[in-house]
């Protein structure tokens, strides 16, 4: 069975091409080992506001068997909120 990563870091505050570098590392080091990823970079809409995009993304997320937290997660509020919500569910967190 496949199994389903989604990774979670700090995106706001941070420049774009940072982000955009810092996630699809992970995303593609997980598609190397064979997940299917959900990777937040490039699904999100920019101009959503900020509490749009998180319940979004945390819809996605509780679709995925893993989260994977990126270094930094804990100066995020939204990657501090997808943690505590996916160990609530007891689904696995990784950190990296």
């Amino acid at each position: 069975m496949i199994r389903t990563a989604y990774v979670a870091g700090k995106i706001t505050g941070l420049p774009k091409s940072h982000v955009t570098d810092k996630f699809n590392l992970v995303a593609n080091q997980l598609i190397n080992m064979g997940y299917q990823v959900i990777n937040p970079i490039g699904i999100n809409d920019e101009t959503r506001p900020w509490d749009e995009a998180v319940r979004s993304e945390i819809k996605r997320m509780l679709e995925c068997d893993e989260v994977h937290m990126l270094p930094g997660w804990q100066e995020s509020r939204g990657a501090q909120l997808e943690r505590d919500i996916a160990l609530r569910l007891g689904m696995e967190v990784v950190y990296h």
